[in-house]
């Protein structure tokens, strides 16, 4: 099952904490927790933009990005605190 991601929670430093969307039931959703969703194949998690869904990616083990390469953007860095 594909959970829409609407904004973020971020720590002190600005690292991405928490995956939410306000109208899901699911959320907010531990970072640690979405890792081992998706890594199980248990759920996937994307941000909606215009040309479609970016989907939510583990990076280096403990990190979520929409985008594998650091050189191109990460949709959740665009998202809002929430």
């Amino acid at each position: 099952m594909d959970r829409r991601v609407r904004t973020v929670r971020r720590d002190r430093t600005g690292n991405i904490i928490a995956l939410c969307n306000s109208e899901a039931a699911w959320s907010p959703r531990k970072k640690t927790d979405v890792i081992r969703d998706i890594l199980g194949n248990r759920k996937s998690y994307y941000v909606q933009e215009r040309e479609g869904r970016s989907y939510v990616r583990v990076v280096d083990g403990n990190n979520v990005r929409t985008t594998q390469d650091v050189a191109n953007p990460n949709s959740l860095e665009k998202l809002t605190e929430a």
